[in-house]
């Protein structure tokens, strides 16, 4: 009875073992790639997710398809994933399943994600994601998520578009727009002095004949002013130009930001005074460092031509002080302000915050200002003030600063 026993005994240990050494050996070959399927580890110990087979009609129109398909576990673990989206990646198949989805998704953008495979399991939704992909790319994509349920219970079915394409042509788009937008501008601008110097040259010929030397003065003056709106408008077009080529250079030396200020102020009062605009200039004594002085008087000049331009009728506030290791301008107007979704875009280039045909200009000169100071190492944002109009701040550092852009 007992050698029965333990014959029986040693059977069912064979048995077991057996089975056991199957199970080790199916795990290992799943593990290595040989089974189409994927071992999971969790808290309750390693879980098999498997395919029915390379054959099967559901695979076969996966791995067809155009875009990225993918099989989440309710955690974000990547359970499968088709061909399309290992070459979207460039990244090889067996180096993205049993990988968390987040880890080919942006730091900035993976809370993001998470809370998208949060409902995904409950219910279809949709985003647009940037997926990291090889080498160092970083893809704009729509991802679609919906429920699944598998024999080994619910996960995540996830469709990834790749929208490159459609974001170059959707750029090339606004680019002719803002191509067309800016050729009709800058041809209304144009005509206008165009059209002033051409009838004050007409009218120098009539007083010639006439005689009338004060009057030939006046339209010769009146000529040379439209002559050097003209200049000043193409010379705009071409400092954009090269700002968009990236060869706008600075010709950096010492000099005092008091004396370009006040130059400034001094060129400007005429049109200021046209306006009814009183600019009130305060100085805190000499401000030097190492700048580009004619491009920081460009830029400066934008700024506060922009205050006279907005804030007619009304004094304008200009500031300039040193403060730590910065040099800052401050403008204030007291006119219509911007508005608070204006704020983020008014430093683009050809962006207007108002109809053109109620205030002149191309749109370029707070992106000029911007790309300057900018380039100077500086910075310049803008906002609203509390009793109405607006407030620019400028800071370019000073010259313990600035060398580095000598070496730059």
């Amino acid at each position: 009875m007992k050698a029965n026993l333990s014959t029986s005994v040693r059977l069912e240990l064979e048995e077991l073992r057996q089975r056991l050494q199957e199970a080790e050996e199916t795990l290992e070959a799943i593990r290595s790639g040989e089974v189409d399927a994927l071992v999971v580890s969790g808290p309750s110990g390693e879980k098999v997710f498997t395919l029915e087979g390379a054959e099967h009609p559901y695979r076969v129109l996966v791995e067809s398809m155009n875009e990225g398909a993918i099989s989440l576990s309710l955690d974000g673990t990547i359970l499968y994933c088709n061909a399309a989206f290992a070459r979207l990646i460039g990244c090889p198949l067996d180096q993205i399943m049993g990988r968390d989805l987040v880890e080919f998704v942006p730091v900035e953008e993976r809370e993001m994600l998470e809370r998208l495979i949060g409902r995904g399991h409950l219910d279809a939704v949709r985003a647009e994601l940037t997926i990291l992909a090889a080498p160092g790319r970083e893809l704009p994509t729509q991802v679609s998520l919906n429920p699944i349920n598998l024999e080994e219970g619910p996960s995540i079915a996830v469709i990834v578009t790749d929208l490159s394409e459609r974001k170059r042509h959707q750029q090339a788009e606004a680019a002719v727009r803002m191509r067309d937008e800016f050729l009709a501008i800058a041809s209304h601008e144009l005509r206008t002095p165009l059209t002033t110097l051409v009838l004050s040259l007409g009218a120098v010929e009539q007083d010639r004949t006439k005689g009338d030397l004060k009057q030939i003065q006046r339209s010769l003056r009146r000529a040379q002013k439209q002559a050097e709106r003209m200049g000043h408008l193409l010379d705009r077009m071409l400092d954009v130009s090269q700002m968009a080529a990236g060869k706008l250079k600075l010709d950096l030396a010492p000099c005092d930001l008091s004396d370009v200020v006040r130059d400034i102020v001094e060129r400007l009062s005429e049109d200021a005074s046209n306006a009814a605009c009183e600019l009130r200039l305060t100085l805190s004594g000499g401000i030097v460092g190492k700048w580009d002085r004619f491009r920081l008087d460009e830029a400066f000049s934008n700024i506060i031509s922009n205050a006279i331009k907005y804030g007619a009728g009304h004094p304008i506030d200009i500031q300039l002080q040193a403060s730590d290791e910065n040099a800052v301008l401050v403008v204030e107007d007291h006119g219509i302000g911007i508005a608070p979704d204006d704020l983020s875009r008014i430093f683009g280039r050809f962006e207007r915050t108002v109809a053109s045909k109620n205030y002149g200009g191309l749109g370029l000169g707070l992106y000029i200002a911007r790309q300057i100071i900018e380039q100077h190492r500086g910075s310049i944002r803008a906002e609203n003030r509390p009793c109405g109009g607006a407030r620019f701040v400028i800071k370019v550092p000073l010259v313990s600063s600035t060398e580095t852009i000598l070496k730059n």
